[in-house]
Formats: C-alpha cells, sequence, structure tokens
C-alpha cells in the first residue's frame, strides 16, 4: 500500500431489524475528513458494506480484524512505530477511532490534533 487506506462503514448500509443506523465511531472519522478535506485526501477512503463478513478488510487483516473503522496503514508509515498499532497479515492498522484521530492530526498536522 503506498497511501494508508481507512475503512468506513456506509451508513446507507447500517440497519438493525430493516431500521436504519449508523455507526457513531464512523460518523466520528467522517466528521473529522469533512472538517478537513485535505486530510480525506491524503488517504485511500473505502466506505464498505455493515453486514459481515466485510470482504475487502479480511483480504487484508484477516477475519478476526474487521470491525470498522478501521485504517490500514502505509507499509512505510514512520509514525506507526510512534502510535499503538495492531498487526495482522503484515499489516499495521489502528481499529480505535480516538487514535486513528491523533495518527491522522500527527501525520496530517493541518488537520489539528484535538486529542
Amino acid at each position: 500500500m503506498s497511501q494508508d487506506t481507512l475503512f468506513l462503514l456506509d451508513p446507507e448500509s447500517v440497519k438493525t431489524e430493516g431500521k436504519a443506523r449508523f455507526c457513531p465511531d464512523c460518523a466520528l472519522i467522517a466528521g473529522y475528513l469533512s472538517f478537513y478535506p485535505a486530510v480525506a485526501k491524503a488517504l485511500t477512503v473505502r466506505m464498505i458494506a455493515a453486514p459481515r463478513p466485510r470482504k475487502e478488510i479480511v483480504a487484508l487483516l484477516g477475519e478476526d480484524h474487521q470491525g470498522a473503522p478501521v485504517l490500514v496503514l502505509d507499509r512505510n508509515s514512520k509514525l506507526a512505530s510512534a502510535i499503538a498499532c495492531n498487526e495482522a497479515n503484515g499489516y499495521r492498522f489502528i481499529d480505535e477511532p480516538k487514535a486513528i484521530l491523533v495518527y491522522l492530526g500527527q501525520k496530517h498536522p493541518a488537520g489539528g490534533v484535538a486529542f
């Protein structure tokens, strides 16, 4: 991967018992990206369907790590060693929303660091 890839749940696909819902953690990250569009442009952002299995994430991280939001880091990311990341299948990733925002704020200072 040549840049960080962020997976968010498509709000149109999040339903419980036929009722529309949304993922609060994904909404938090999407809101941050709407405040700082330059940060969004520096990432690959993929909106994926909510039902599991989430094939795009599973293909990278395996079935045990298909939660969203998740930021899969560029293999050459220098900040990854400074942030608490997880690792699976040779990929480093962050799956905690506030940690994702801290990482993005540090990597893209124009976005600011709020936490």
